[in-house]
């Protein structure tokens, strides 16, 4: 598929001329002639990379490069800011509100593919996971970080991992194991577009192996977190054999070499939300979703757990599937 790359810029001949040379190198490009027409477009498209104009008919470019960043399903997108300032101080300004790189007009027509290109490959080679093509660490650490800046916003984390997938995988190999993986992606994906509250708060990303993550608005987070694990428990089973499937387990060893038996895949997610305390940091984020997604663990079968405790009290275990 085309990389999808999306030009903010009310200059007609200028955006004439990027898409002409887009297009020639065998990009998809998409136009808005406004900030507000591009935010929506951004959000309704989700293009590879976006190349955004700082003069707009309708605001400062940095302000709405600002508002990209602030909503979930853009946070991740790389933005190339365009404009006619080549003093140091607009580059940092563009840069502290979330530009990835800065191009003066005039510009070179190879220089600017070439930036175009870097920006890419830098999602390519870091910021996407290359089995699920979802948002990867570096992505998600950035939703997440600003995420917890929304003091005003009810937000909800929903960590999601798939239970005894090493059993899985080593009965089953590393393509079937795969299969759980894409499979779980998308899943997540569906239920998360049918169900969340958002569009501009939901996100998922997968951070590596068998973890996810969901971001939503804190009042769609336990509905969210039911859906996703009701439907995972109705499809379970079509990644098992017949045999499997009519005894009820797999015989694999455990992590200490002992032969013994386990239960299908299942999902344990534990959810985080600003209701109760103020959160101000991932790191507090990551340390109350490990405490919530062990207690989900530690129910049978597909279940969540949320995190409803407020600054003084101590853990306590909450709503289970």
């Amino acid at each position: 598929m085309k990389p999808r790359i999306l030009v903010i810029e009310d200059d007609v001949q200028i955006s004439g001329l990027i898409t002409t040379v887009l297009d020639a190198e065998g990009f998809e490009t998409l136009t808005a002639r406004s900030g507000a027409e591009g935010l929506d477009l951004a959000a309704a498209t989700q293009p590879s990379l976006i190349v955004l104009d700082v003069n707009l008919p309708d605001g400062n470019g940095l302000h709405y490069c600002h508002q990209l960043r602030q909503r979930f399903s853009t946070a991740s997108i790389p933005v190339i800011i365009l404009t006619a300032a080549a003093d140091r101080s607009a580059k940092l300004a563009g840069f502290e509100l979330g530009a990835d790189d800065y191009i003066t007009k005039p510009f070179d027509i190879e220089e600017f593919v070439f930036r175009v290109r870097t920006q890419l490959r830098h999602v390519e080679q870091g910021l996407q996971s290359e089995l699920t093509g979802l948002p990867g660490n570096r992505q998600i650490e950035r939703a997440i970080q600003s995420l917890v800046t929304k003091a005003q916003t009810e937000w909800a984390i929903l960590y999601v991992d798939i239970d005894h997938f090493k059993s899985y995988n080593d009965v089953y190999g590393f393509l079937a194991g795969n299969e759980v993986i894409t499979g779980a992606a998308r899943l997540l994906g569906d239920v998360l577009r049918e169900v969340g509250g958002s569009s501009e708060l939901d996100f998922l990303g997968h951070i590596g192996g068998d973890d996810f993550v969901v971001i939503t608005e804190a009042a769609a987070a336990e509905t969210l977190a039911r859906a996703i694990c009701r439907r995972w428990d109705e499809v379970a089973l079509r990644f098992y054999p017949a045999e499997a499937q009519h005894v009820g387990y797999i015989v694999a060893n455990s992590r200490q070499g002992v032969e013994q038996r386990f239960p299908f895949v299942s999902l344990s997610v534990g959810v985080v939300t600003n209701v109760h305390r103020p959160i101000q940091s991932v790191e507090t984020v990551g340390n109350l979703a490990a405490e919530v997604k062990r207690k989900a663990k530690a129910q049978p079968g597909s279940s969540y757990c949320i995190d409803r405790r407020g600054v003084t009290q101590s853990p306590a275990v909450v709503g289970a599937e």
